[in-house]
């Protein structure tokens, strides 16, 4: 007889990992990609991986673990969303491991409500942790994407609670897309994973007519009317308050259109701080943040900036973009004035300033973040 789930929490064993950065050879400094890499213990798989989104495996040094790795050619590839497979923790990291991982109320490492003037609470970063399986690879386990970015953080759960709605196991595909910050004059290129799963609207309003208990033609036809009389003789069904809104969801085509439709739900007390936490209300916030991760990214689609225009001497103006290089060299020359005298060194002190993030999936702010940590600490 199996180990009762309350007592094993089960999991799928995991393949791989897979990645949205690297190091440099020799310098070590953090590398950006422009699609995805895969590391593995297993040769096999980097093989077979290779095979099917190009690249070459080779040998991989994970911090002395020997392993393998292949850096492809593809931005997009086909995943798996499986059931259970999101983790998302606010966490800081030293060189002994996670100091701090919490919800941002409560540290699951002691169990104590987290205090607002602990260091290790106050530099805690978004950790987004993502299993995926691969269909196009012979194997059944899952590979591990892990994102330290407030963009992933606050997008892929949306999608991945949608996902516990259409089944344990949901056809996805996963992206590499490039977005641009513009801070102080400066642009900043950086990269995002995003999580489409392959529903479409017309699916969507499937699964609002199932959790609603209209059918997908009364969703068509009555959006926004009252609910249709009772024939006869039935009995009267528990009817689930929210049935009104989730049509409004799946009908919006706007962010705008969204909030009204929250502001509604939220003054007919069924959302917000006050209201009760039932399933329903649950499967309604999934669904609504779901249909927002859908419209932002077709406004943002629809919002990219046209090429620019060049003058009668065929010159553009210049995008000013921050160079992770040039600040991982500026990092280095500091580290050593402040007796950080070795990469790992380096490596180990950037880790344990920035919340267990890597140097190697920083971003240029991040690092330039680092670099003002580093000349400013320790001075008195």
């Amino acid at each position: 007889m199996p180990i009762k789930p309350i007592v094993l929490q089960r999991r799928h064993a995991e393949l791989g990992r897979i990645r949205l950065g690297a190091k440099r050879d020799g310098s070590g400094a953090p590398m950006k990609l422009a699609s995805f890499r895969f590391t593995s213990p297993s040769e096999q798989y980097i093989k077979d991986l290779a095979e099917l989104y190009g690249g070459e495996a080779r040998p991989w040094d994970n911090g002395g673990k020997p392993e393998f790795e292949v850096f492809t050619e593809a931005s997009t590839i086909d995943v798996i969303a499986v059931k259970g497979g999101l983790s998302q923790w606010m966490e800081t990291w030293s060189g002994g491991g996670c100091v701090h991982r919490c919800d941002g109320e409560v540290n699951t490492l002691t169990n104590q409500a987290c205090n607002p003037n602990d260091p290790a609470h106050k530099n805690a970063k978004p950790t987004t942790r993502l299993s995926l399986m691969l269909p196009e690879l012979e194997a059944m386990g899952v590979w591990r994407m892990e994102s330290h970015g407030w963009n992933a953080a606050a997008e892929i759960p949306a999608v991945a609670e949608l996902a516990l709605f259409v089944g344990d196991l949901v056809p996805a595909v996963l992206h590499m897309v490039e977005r641009r910050s513009v801070r102080d004059g400066k642009t900043s290129r950086f990269v995002v994973p995003v999580l489409d799963l392959r529903i479409g609207v017309a699916r969507l309003k499937e699964i609002v007519a199932q959790k609603s208990g209209m059918a997908p033609a009364e969703l068509e036809a009555g959006a926004g009317q009252e609910h249709p009389a009772l024939q006869s003789g039935a009995p009267a069904a528990a009817a689930n308050p929210f049935a009104p809104f989730l049509e409004k969801v799946a009908a919006t085509r706007a962010l705008d259109d969204l909030a009204g439709v929250w502001d509604a739900a939220k003054a007919a007390g069924l959302v917000g701080t006050t209201a009760a936490d039932t399933e329903q209300a649950r499967e309604f916030v999934g669904v609504w943040k779901a249909r927002a991760h859908q419209l932002r990214e077709a406004e943002k689609a629809a919002q990219q900036p046209a090429a620019a225009e060049p003058d009668g001497d065929g010159v553009v103006d210049a995008v000013l973009v921050e160079d992770p290089d040039v600040i991982w060299t500026q990092i280095l020359a500091a580290g050593a004035a402040k007796g950080l005298d070795t990469l790992d060194a380096v490596s180990d002190d950037f880790k344990a300033q920035m919340g267990g993030l890597l140097p190697d999936d920083a971003s240029a702010a991040e690092l330039q973040h680092y670099l003002g940590l580093l000349t400013a600490e320790r001075v008195a």
